[in-house]
């Protein structure tokens, strides 16, 4: 069994991944940190150096090379549904997990990591970027996922306890 992690960055994909896969005795997989072991630079250098186009095509790499991994928990980067190969992937697999919150919630958490975002990182109102993003992703999250988890309000353990009962 996978359980992949979709949704904006800053809503906990990471952290929850880690923590689910201890609890399911699987693999964790960040699909971020796969790509900076790849390109063997951070993503903020990416984006800087070879542009969001190279980063999107190691982003597909990566999945592809993990995607038929059994037990395992996959964290995705919040752009993974952006590009036509990750989404064509993402909606053919099943236990995709869509963690949604709210802008201000995603503002509270994002606030002292600016500089980690590249999309985020020149963006004089940080609120309107947000908005801007998640306005042409959110709806490919939903048709992509198997269930949407409201993160806004729930700490770690009440996010995994959600997913554990949806995935039985």
């Amino acid at each position: 069994m996978r359980v992949i992690l979709i949704g904006f960055m800053g809503v906990g994909k990471t952290s929850v991944g880690k923590k689910l896969a201890k609890k399911l005795n699987f693999d964790f997989i960040d699909t971020d940190y796969e790509i900076e072991i790849l390109a063997n630079k951070t993503i903020p250098d990416i984006f800087e150096q070879d542009g969001e186009e190279h980063f999107r095509k190691l982003e597909s790499t990566i999945l592809e090379k993990f995607i038929k991994k059994e037990d395992v928990v996959i964290s995705t980067g919040g752009g993974i549904i952006t590009t036509k190969e990750n989404y064509n992937i993402l909606k053919n697999e099943e236990n995709v997990i869509f963690l949604d919150a709210s802008v201000e919630t995603i503002i509270s958490h994002l606030q002292n990591e600016r500089n980690k975002r590249p999309l985020l990182k020149e963006s004089e109102n940080l609120n309107k970027k947000i908005e801007e993003l998640l306005s042409t992703r959110y709806e490919k999250y939903r048709k992509v996922s198997d269930i949407l988890i409201d993160i806004n309000g729930k700490n770690i353990d009440e996010v995994i306890s959600q997913i554990l009962v949806y995935i039985g």
